[in-house]
């Protein structure tokens, strides 16, 4: 039991200390934390996308929020680190529900502030995004708004797993306005995509089947000579026994070759030839 309340200890100061520091670096663009134990002491990682608001000029501001932490949550040589959320900025959940809310603040329709940030998140590669502000939006009831493109999930290990979630809180004289902000990012890996590898032999075979369907495509049966008026299926087979096999060979013959063929005289083959072109363009 002693274990289980110290991770469930952990844990909430983990959330406390996020709720911190969302508060205490309002308008610097806060993207999220992570915590990790070190040998030297408490290394907190806080991704922002603004840094300098943070760090402060000589590092005042994030010394002060350094001995803040370790004061107020009793964390053991807190180290904090900046990293910078840059071009990412556009597909972090929290980062685009801070701006959200901001545009709100400013005094943008929230319609034209819903469709701008779900546009910019889309157009950012992202797969997905849903955007939701609640409150009281045009009277005096509350109503909720939401604005979706892309896929989203909404439930279970899948949405737990590929969908990045962000809150912000906006303060307008008519009351606050709650906005959440749901992403899935673009190399978001849903259970149902499936990649099939194929070996190179397995590819040289597939090249091979597709290879030897054009040329039999291509290849037009001595069938079709019978189409030709005055040619009966013997003439067919006089052409098979010689070994021809398709309507192309034979238009690369001359009417001397034709005729040589036992059993195919001079004017059949002449009359062959000539329909033969006639006959190989129906069937293209």
């Amino acid at each position: 039991m002693t274990g289980e309340r110290t991770f469930i200890r952990e844990n909430t100061n983990r959330v406390l200390i996020k709720e911190f520091l969302i508060k205490k670096i309002e308008g610097a663009g806060f993207g999220g934390m992570n915590i990790q134990r070190t040998p030297m002491g408490t290394r907190i990682n806080i991704l922002v996308e603004r840094p300098g608001m943070v760090i402060g000029k000589g590092g005042r501001k994030i010394k002060e929020l350094t001995d803040a932490i370790r004061d107020n949550f009793k964390v053991d040589n807190p180290q904090i680190e900046i990293e910078e959320a840059g071009a990412r900025s556009s597909l972090n959940a929290q980062i685009m529900a801070e701006k959200l809310a901001e545009a709100l603040e400013r005094g943008w329709h929230f319609r034209r502030a819903g469709h701008s940030t779900v546009r910019r998140i889309i157009d950012s590669g992202a797969k997905g995004c849903q955007v939701i502000i609640a409150g009281k939006l045009t009277g005096a009831r509350h109503r909720t708004e939401k604005f979706t493109e892309g896929h989203v999930k909404y439930c279970g290990e899948t949405a737990r797993q590929v969908m990045n979630t962000g809150y912000a809180v906006a303060k307008l004289k008519a009351g606050i306005l709650g906005v959440k902000v749901r992403i899935m990012k673009p190399d978001a890996k849903l259970p149902d995509e499936i990649k099939i590898h194929v070996s190179e032999a397995d590819k040289t075979k597939e090249k091979t089947k597709k290879e030897e369907k054009a040329v039999e495509k291509k290849a037009t049966s001595l069938k079709k000579l019978t189409e030709i008026q005055g040619i009966g299926p013997s003439i067919v087979k006089k052409f098979e026994k010689a070994g021809v096999k398709s309507l192309e060979e034979i238009f690369e013959m001359d009417v001397d070759d034709i005729a040589s063929i036992e059993g195919i005289g001079g004017k059949t083959a002449e009359n062959i030839l000539k329909s033969l072109k006639k006959l190989l363009e129906e069937v293209a």
